[in-house]
C-alpha cells in the first residue's frame, strides 16, 4: 500500500476509534435508518457497518441478526469506502469481485449490493450503510437518491453521537467532583456534629441512661435517656421516693435492700426489673448502681438504666416458640427430621418413624440411605450436593419402610449453618396413596372401562413411541351382525359379549400384543412382532378357534411398511376385513 494511503488508513482508524461506537449496544436511531433503507430499497437486509483494522461491525442491522460483524477481507463495503459514491453490484454472481466471496457462495447468499459510504465532516469514510438482496435488482433514481441521504444523516448522525458521549463525560466529571466537594463538606459537619452530641447518642440509640443520687444535697439527677425511659420530659427533677415508686411493689423492697446493703457494705447491684412510667406503660429495665465515695466518705451513688422489655420479650417468645415447636414435633401429622451434611438423622418426629414402622430411638443415628434402596444411593449423594450448595431442596424421596413397603414422600429441606456445625431440616407429606391414585387414574385413561382393553389413547401413545422404521402388524375385527343382538337382547347382554370377546382375544395374542377396542363393535389387535409370518400364524389360530368366540366375527390384517401412518396400516387392514366378510356372504 502507498505511503499516502497508510496515512489515510491510520487517519480513518483514528476517527473510528475516537468515535467510542464500536462493540457499543444496539440505538434507536440508527436501527431506524437502516430500517429506512430496507424500506426504500425495497431488500430484506439493511446495515450500517464499521470497518476496523481487521473487521467488518455492524451499528445497525436488519436482517441478519444472527451474524454480528464479518471479516473485513470478505466485506463488500471494503469495495465501498473506497469512493464517495454509492457502489452498486446488480449481480454478485456476475462480478468477478464478488463471485467467489463466501457471503454470495454460501449464507446469506448474497446477489444483489448497494452500499453509500459513510462520510465524516472532515471527509474520513468509516463504513457504509448499505441494502443487500438475495436477487438480482438494481436502483432507481429515486432509491439512489434516498440511500445517498441516508448515508449522509448516518455519518451525522455518528458525530452528533461522539460530541454527546464527550459531553456525557464532561458533565459526569464536573459531576463527581461536585459530589466529593459536598460529601467533604458533609463529612466536616456529621463529625463536627457527632462530637457534640456523642454522649447523649450513644445513650439514647443504646438506650442507656443515667442517674446520680447526691446524698449531701439528696438530689437525684437524671440524663436525657433516663426521663425518656420513665416517659418525663428532659430535664425532669424526680425526688428518691418518686424515683422508686415508678418499680413494681416487689421491686421496690428490692430496690431499697440493694441501695442498704451498698451504703453499708460498698457493694453495687445490677438488676432486671419491672417498672411502670408516668405514662402507664409497664416495661422491664436493667438497673444497675454504684457507691460514690470521697476518702472513706459514702458522698452519693451513681448508675445507668436500660430499658430491655424487647430483648425480654425476645427471650420470653423465643422460649415460647421453643415449646411450641417442641409440641408440633411431637404431635405433627407431617413427616420432622433433621440431618447432617452426611445425611445421618438427628431427630426424628413420631410420625416419620411410625410412618416407615420404626420406633423414634430405632431410627436416630441411622444414615438416611438406610431406607432406601441400594440403587438409590447416587440420588440421595446429589441430593445432599444440591441442599449443601443452593441452601434448600424441593422433590420426592421413595423410601423403604420397616416391613418392606414402598412409600413416596413429598419434602422440602433446608440448610441451617447458624450453628457450629451445618444441618438440614427436613419436612414432608406422605404422598404414596395419591401416587398410587395418579397412576390408576392414568392407567384408566388409557383402556375402555367396559372391556379392559386399550382404548385409542393407548394405542397412540404405544406408536408415537415406536422408531420410524419398525415394522408392526395388526389385525381389525369387527363383530358380525352385533346390532342385532343388542336390539333383540337389550344392551346388557351386548356388553357381556364385547367382554366375552375381549377375552377371546386376550387368550390368543402373544405377550408383548394388545388388543385395542376402537369404539362399538370394533377390535384392533396391534402385534409387536408384526412381520407377515407372524400375522398369518395369528390370524390362523383366530380362524381355527372361531367356534369358540362369543359372536360372529370378520377379520382383516395388514403390516406397516414404508415408515406409513398409523391411520393408513390400519385402513389397509379394514380394506381386507371388508373384502373377506364380503366373500363370505357371498359364499353359496
Amino acid at each position: 500500500m502507498p505511503h499516502d494511503q497508510a496515512d489515510i488508513e491510520a487517519l480513518r482508524l483514528a476517527r473510528l476509534d475516537a468515535l467510542q461506537v464500536l462493540d457499543s449496544g444496539s440505538e434507536p436511531l440508527f436501527d431506524a435508518l437502516a430500517e429506512a433503507a430496507a424500506l426504500v430499497a425495497g431488500t430484506p437486509i439493511a446495515l450500517i457497518t464499521l470497518l476496523d483494522a481487521e473487521r467488518q461491525w455492524f451499528k445497525a442491522n436488519i436482517g441478519l441478526a444472527d451474524i454480528p460483524q464479518t471479516a473485513r477481507d470478505i466485506a463488500f463495503c471494503d469495495h465501498t469506502i473506497r469512493d464517495d459514491q454509492i457502489l452498486e453490484v446488480p449481480d454478485a454472481i456476475e462480478d468477478p469481485r464478488f463471485a467467489s466471496n463466501p457471503l454470495v457462495t454460501g449464507s446469506p447468499h448474497i446477489r444483489f449490493y448497494a452500499g453509500m459510504p459513510i462520510v465524516l465532516s472532515d471527509g474520513v469514510r468509516l463504513g457504509s450503510l448499505c441494502v443487500i438482496d438475495h436477487t438480482r435488482r438494481e436502483l432507481t433514481p429515486v432509491q439512489r437518491k434516498a440511500l445517498e441521504a441516508l448515508g449522509r444523516a448516518t455519518g451525522e448522525a455518528l458525530e452528533q453521537r461522539a460530541m454527546a458521549v464527550v459531553r456525557a463525560e464532561t458533565l459526569e466529571r464536573e459531576a463527581v467532583r461536585e459530589r466529593q466537594r459536598s460529601e467533604a463538606i458533609v463529612k466536616m459537619q456529621t463529625a463536627l456534629a457527632a462530637s457534640e452530641r456523642f454522649l447523649e447518642r450513644t445513650g439514647h440509640v443504646a438506650g442507656v441512661g443515667g442517674w446520680q443520687w447526691d446524698l449531701r444535697t439528696d438530689m437525684l439527677i437524671w440524663s436525657a435517656q433516663t426521663c425518656r425511659i420513665h416517659d418525663r420530659p428532659i430535664g425532669h427533677q424526680p425526688t428518691l421516693d418518686e424515683a422508686i415508686g415508678y418499680y413494681a411493689p416487689d421491686a421496690q423492697v428490692t430496690l431499697r435492700e440493694v441501695i442498704e446493703r451498698c451504703r453499708s457494705t460498698g457493694t453495687g447491684w445490677d438488676l432486671e426489673l419491672p417498672l411502670r412510667t408516668a405514662s402507664g406503660r409497664d416495661i422491664w429495665v436493667h438497673a444497675q448502681g454504684d457507691a460514690i465515695r470521697e476518702g472513706d466518705e459514702l458522698v452519693g451513688f451513681i448508675g445507668a438504666l436500660q430499658d430491655v422489655t424487647v430483648r425480654r420479650q425476645a427471650v420470653e417468645a423465643l422460649e415460647t416458640s421453643e415449646r411450641r415447636f417442641r409440641t408440633l414435633f411431637q404431635h405433627s401429622l407431617g413427616f420432622i427430621c433433621t440431618h447432617d451434611a452426611q445425611g445421618i438423622l438427628m431427630s426424628v418426629n413420631p410420625a416419620a418413624a411410625r410412618a416407615l414402622g420404626y420406633a423414634t430411638a430405632e431410627v436416630l443415628g441411622m444414615p438416611f440411605t438406610h431406607f432406601m434402596r441400594p440403587e438409590r444411593a447416587p440420588d440421595f449423594r446429589t441430593y445432599l450436593e444440591r441442599v449443601t450448595t443452593m441452601g434448600h431442596d424441593s422433590g420426592l424421596m421413595e423410601l423403604v419402610a420397616k416391613d418392606g413397603r414402598v412409600v413416596v414422600w413429598q419434602y422440602h429441606n433446608v440448610l441451617d449453618n447458624d450453628g457450629a456445625e451445618p444441618y438440614v431440616l427436613g419436612h414432608a407429606q406422605d404422598i404414596t396413596e395419591q401416587r398410587r391414585q395418579e397412576k390408576r387414574l392414568k392407567e384408566s385413561s388409557f383402556r375402555d372401562p367396559l372391556t379392559g382393553c386399550g382404548n385409542r389413547r393407548m394405542l397412540e401413545r404405544m406408536t408415537d413411541k415406536l422408531p420410524d422404521d419398525a415394522i408392526w402388524g395388526c389385525i381389525a375385527i369387527d363383530l358380525d351382525r352385533f346390532k342385532t343382538i343388542n336390539d333383540t337382547f337389550g344392551h346388557q347382554r351386548g356388553d357381556e359379549v364385547l367382554v366375552q370377546m375381549a377375552q377371546f382375544l386376550h387368550r390368543r395374542c402373544g405377550l408383548g400384543d394388545v388388543v385395542v377396542r376402537l369404539g362399538g363393535d370394533e377390535f384392533l389387535l396391534v402385534l409387536e412382532a408384526g412381520d407377515a409370518p407372524y400375522l398369518a400364524q395369528v390370524m390362523a389360530h383366530l380362524e381355527r378357534d372361531r367356534d369358540e368366540a362369543p359372536i360372529a366375527f370378520s377379520m382383516g390384517a395388514a403390516t406397516r411398511k414404508n415408515a406409513e401412518s398409523l391411520e393408513r396400516t390400519v385402513a389397509r387392514a379394514d380394506e381386507q376385513l371388508y373384502r373377506s366378510r364380503a366373500d363370505r356372504e357371498s359364499f353359496p
